[in-house]
């Protein structure tokens, strides 16, 4: 008797850990005779926010640091308490500038005293109103401001800077102003030019620096040579190579990085941010065109103040750079839900409609349109790639629904082409194209959501998943959420029939100002690193195949999940396994009505030993993917998949006989 209890016992532990995958085999039939469901061309794109840092000193390549001097400007009908930011409705946000100057500095070396002071005097312009006063009494050996940028400035030597300010001084009276790219404490000079004959009314100065030393500390210093005072306004430095080296640019190593995902469309500007603290907080893109010295920027809901340099038009442009469509989100007549929102009034609600339509009549109007004719004289004369409006970012309520069908109706009639975007599935009374569906938690919660859309209403709006996310039991973003996340948009891909859009959420974090837990990109000032929800990502849109094949298995192996599609244009069948468990799993493919024409296929993995293994600033390349070759068989492929993994198989065939 004890020897039969033992047995089975030894039978009952086999199949457990059969059951885990353990030596244990799932047969897969894909059937190619009949092409499934097409997959969406438009259902990998990007998702921007100003959270992070991810545009002012991030991807907006601008170097220095509270440049206009506006740092201290908060939302209308806000007032401070303490280090906070509070709204009326006593909303609380944090505030990152320290004092009135924040990033700016006076400079005094050999004795020179004087000092800086935030003045609103006689300003460049209404937009800007406020400017820093510089006081020398006793110039020294040196004397003056500096600033070093987010986190320090990176001086790459060889490359050039452009320098631009705006500077007056007391009556007419002239100075010589030298400006010079140097080390963190100013000890050694990079690069060093005197400008003369600065000073009078208000007027802007330019000049450019090639520094002869590389450092990623850098700062910039203005220094005068006498006792003096001068007034300075929007210093801005940029490098000239930005990306396609164009003026008020973005950083080129960020939209390489960008580049790589292919996404078919960008949302823009969020997220939170579209609703803001308050309404005067929310994202006005009036504020965000034309030349920067006339932009009006804003204290960010996430903690810093934005210059708006990284405007609409910068978005359109971007969007265009990497051949995707602009997903451009309006505010819907009220601040962000989630901070105690602030309505307009219903007589008020036109205006916000009117800010709508006159954003996409700049994306999209002709030339002598009023805004059309703003994006000509801004250097674009032709429209710019705007295909989607969204009417507000996770907004609800009765006063949601009833703005919608407002703005859908005007939107809708002026431009029937515009894709509208809704936050609900269904508007009694309106109309709903596509809905956005927003999905954050664990790993286990994307692993459950494999079948998520499969009994989803086709006859119901299409479905764009806009924020995505693992946020939590993964460190910063480890493999084990990334492959969770790889099987939840295998979910997506297998009813992209419905599902049509997704996007990743938040998109960048400076290593420095991070307020959210886990995020796709990470960077400092001189280098950018993708964790591996950016892999995850990077490889589902590479290898979008063009339609859907039917993959079925009786004897599926648990954390074994499986989709495969067609490629049309190279003729390959498209195979993406992920492996979410600590064995090795086993699987066999088989095919029906298709033809291998080659023995030899391409596999591309993502894997580690270790699920939590992460990229990071120093060690940016822990889990990226390996690309290798490996034999087909004449039944098909068998084939052991690693630990921890996301494998996608691409196998050269005949055409599908269908």
């Amino acid at each position: 008797m004890l020897k039969k209890i033992r047995i089975s016992r030894i039978v009952a532990i086999l199949f457990l850990l059969a059951a885990n995958g353990v030596n244990a085999q799932s047969t897969y039939t894909i059937d190619a005779s009949q092409p499934g469901i097409a997959v969406s061309p438009n259902l990998y794109g990007i998702f921007f926010e100003e959270i992070n840092h991810a545009g002012e000193g991030g991807l907006y390549a601008e170097m220095v640091q509270n440049r206009d001097f506006e740092v201290t400007s908060i939302p209308l009908g806000s007032s401070m308490a303490g280090n906070l930011v509070r709204t009326k409705d006593l909303w609380q946000e944090r505030k990152i500038f320290g004092n009135e100057l924040h990033g700016w500095s006076f400079l005094s070396e050999g004795g020179a005293i004087g000092d800086i002071r935030l003045r609103q005097d006689h300003p460049l312009n209404g937009k800007n109103p406020a400017s820093m006063r510089l006081i020398v009494t006793k110039s020294g050996n040196r004397s003056g401001v500096y600033n070093a940028g987010f986190w320090g400035m990176n001086f790459i030597q060889g490359e050039t800077y452009n320098l631009s300010f705006f500077a007056r001084s007391s009556g007419n009276k002239k100075l010589d102003v030298t400006v010079s790219l140097e080390s963190p404490n100013g000890n050694r000079i990079y690069a060093e030019k005197k400008m003369a004959q600065v000073g009078g009314n208000w007027q802007k100065y330019e000049c450019s620096l090639v520094p002869n030393t590389s450092d990623n500390l850098g700062r910039l210093a203005l220094t005068i040579h006498q006792p003096d005072t001068l007034w300075l306004d929007v210093v801005s430095l940029f490098p000239q190579k930005t990306y396609r080296n164009r003026a008020n640019g973005l950083r080129d190593d960020m939209m390489q990085i960008l580049a790589g995902l292919k996404p078919a469309f960008v949302r823009f500007p969020g997220g939170a941010i579209v609703g803001g603290m308050n309404l005067d907080n929310r994202i006005q893109w009036k504020n965000s065109i034309g030349d920067i010295s006339q932009r009006k920027g804003t204290m960010n809901l996430w903690g810093y103040y934005t210059t708006n340099g990284l405007g609409y038009h910068e978005y359109l442009q971007m969007c265009e750079d990497l051949k995707a469509d602009a997903l451009w989100v309006c505010n819907p007549g009220f601040s962000d839900n989630y901070r105690k929102a602030e309505y307009c009034k219903p007589e008020e609600v036109h205006l916000y409609v009117k800010e709508a339509l006159d954003a996409l009549e700049y994306a999209l109007g002709p030339v002598d349109s009023e805004w059309g004719s703003k994006r000509a004289a801004n250097g674009h004369p032709a429209a710019f790639p705007l295909k989607y409006i969204e009417i507000g970012n996770e907004a609800s309520g009765e006063v949601y629904r009833t703005n919608y069908k407002l703005f859908y109706d005007a939107i809708h009639a002026k431009y029937p082409e515009v894709k509208i975007i809704s936050n609900y599935g269904a508007i009694p009374g309106g109309v709903v194209e596509i809905k956005d569906d927003h999905k954050y938690g664990s790993p286990d919660s994307f692993i459950k959501a494999f079948n998520q859309y499969d009994k989803a209403d086709r006859k119901g709006p299409e479905i764009y998943v806009g924020e995505y996310g693992c946020t939590s039991g993964v460190g910063q973003g480890n493999l084990k959420g990334a492959l969770a996340e790889a099987v939840y948009l295998m979910g997506l891909e297998k009813n992209s029939d419905i599902v049509t859009m997704s996007s990743y959420a938040p998109l960048f974090f400076h290593v420095n100002d991070n307020a959210w837990p886990v995020n796709m990109i990470g960077f400092d000032n001189q280098s950018v690193f993708g964790r591996t929800s950016y892999w995850v990502n990077r490889m589902m849109a590479e290898n979008r195949p063009d339609f859907i094949l039917n993959t079925q298995s009786a004897d599926s192996v648990k954390n074994l999940f499986c989709i495969s599609g067609y490629d049309k244009k190279t003729d390959e069948i498209v195979l993406k396994v992920v492996n979410t468990s600590a064995q090795p799993q086993k699987a066999a493919f088989r095919f029906k009505g298709i033809l291998f024409a080659s023995q030899t296929a391409t596999s591309i993995l993502l894997t580690h030993s270790d699920f939590n293994a992460e990229n990071s600033r120093y060690n940016p390349e822990v889990v990226v993917p390996q690309t290798g070759q490996f034999k087909v068989g004449k039944e098909g492929i068998e084939r052991e998949f690693s630990p921890w993994s996301f494998t996608i198989l691409r196998v050269k065939t005949t055409k599908p006989k269908n």
